[in-house]
């Protein structure tokens, strides 16, 4: 974009996903903001908060937080309690129809919305990113261990091929869980049913283990 067309606009949403026990905690925030106004306090137009807790056995929530820290109408925050209409809810496939169904609209904050909407693929995602880390027996939140020393000679044929074959013998277990594709499958053109994810995951790919991006499925069904 040229450097000459003015910021009118920004927004930002940050989601985290923490693990405290048998939960997945999914943190979203959203703000609005004009950068142009004269008037300083009236550059962040919305500062609002969610939190999702999810049971990680099934992916159900059991607990909302909602903080609205900025907010145009001081009406706004009434309708942080229809939020807790999310307990019950799975954010597995179906979610964010069950969000339409349940908060969208009149009948709750498009903002809020919009946070939940996106914190339910970012949860999924975690569910992946933890098994990942259980396979590799990291703990995840702890500092990585040290790297070995390393030296300016690129690694040797041999090398590569021995540092592949780790990758793919490590941990137990199948890399993507009958849970977690279920999940995962029809939320976009690569899970599609019997579709591209599938088929990679049937023929050896290792995800969190090969590299991103996933080589081609030719690559996996050699033809």
């Amino acid at each position: 974009m040229p450097a000459a067309v003015p910021l009118v606009h920004r927004r930002t949403i940050e989601i985290e996903v923490h693990q405290a026990d048998d939960l997945l905690i999914a943190r979203a925030r959203l703000r609005d903001t004009r950068p142009w106004h004269p008037d300083p306090a009236r550059v962040l137009l919305h500062d609002l908060e969610l939190a999702l807790h999810v049971r990680a056995a099934d992916l159900t929530i059991v607990a909302v937080e909602s903080g609205m820290n900025a907010f145009p109408h001081t009406e706004c925050p009434l309708i942080r309690p229809s939020f807790d209409r999310l307990v019950g809810l799975s954010v597995r496939r179906g979610f964010t129809r069950a969000l339409r169904e349940t908060v969208s609209g009149v009948h709750g904050c498009s903002h809020l919305h919009e946070l939940a909407r996106a914190a339910g693929p970012a949860i999924i995602q975690a569910t992946l990113s933890a098994a990942d880390a259980r396979r590799r027996g990291l703990t995840p939140g702890a500092e990585p261990p040290d790297a070995p020393a390393t030296t300016d000679a690129p690694p040797t044929d041999a090398q590569t091929a021995d540092a592949q074959t780790a990758d793919r013998a490590g941990g137990s277990g199948p890399v993507v869980s009958g849970r977690q594709a279920a999940a995962l499958t029809g939320t976009c053109h690569i899970w599609a049913p019997d579709g591209i994810a599938t088929r990679k995951l049937a023929a050896g790919w290792r995800p969190g283990f090969d590299p991103y991006p996933a080589p081609p499925l030719t690559a996996y069904e050699p033809t």
